[in-house]
């Protein structure tokens, strides 16, 4: 009989673009991603010395001033997101701890008569398999 043939590993730039568009789907930065998608499609559809000349633009108008508020404004969003992403796992272990010592002051006032709100995780068999 034939061995099967594995399909490949390696990914290639199309799939790579798939899998990071699925994923910002997923955390609902999907407008965010195609805007970034457009704004790479422009930049590499310029001619070389518009791009060059389109960069200078840029670092320019960052010495004068004109820019300043925009690079302001990326690095506080880059700041909130960092924050919000600390604050939801400190919010989230807390709640887990509160849970904890409540399921525990009521298991030691009422004992067994009330069941814990966590679902219980299946234990796996001792030889591993499932």
């Amino acid at each position: 009989m034939p061995k099967a043939e594995k399909p490949s590993a390696r990914v290639g730039f199309p799939q790579a673009i798939r899998d990071v568009l699925i994923a910002s789907m997923k955390k609902g930065q999907f407008p965010l991603a195609l805007l970034g998608l457009l704004l790479i499609t422009m930049v590499a559809r310029m001619p070389p010395a518009d791009v060059s000349r389109l960069v200078f633009e840029i670092f320019a108008g960052l010495r004068n001033g004109c820019l300043v508020g925009y690079a302001l404004a990326g690095v506080l969003v880059i700041g909130w997101r960092l924050h919000a992403k600390w604050q939801r796992s400190s919010i989230q272990s807390e709640m887990e701890r509160l849970s904890d010592f409540r399921n525990d002051v009521q298991k030691q006032e009422l004992g067994d008569r009330v069941k814990s709100s966590k679902p219980r995780q299946r234990l796996k068999p001792p030889d591993g398999k499932e």
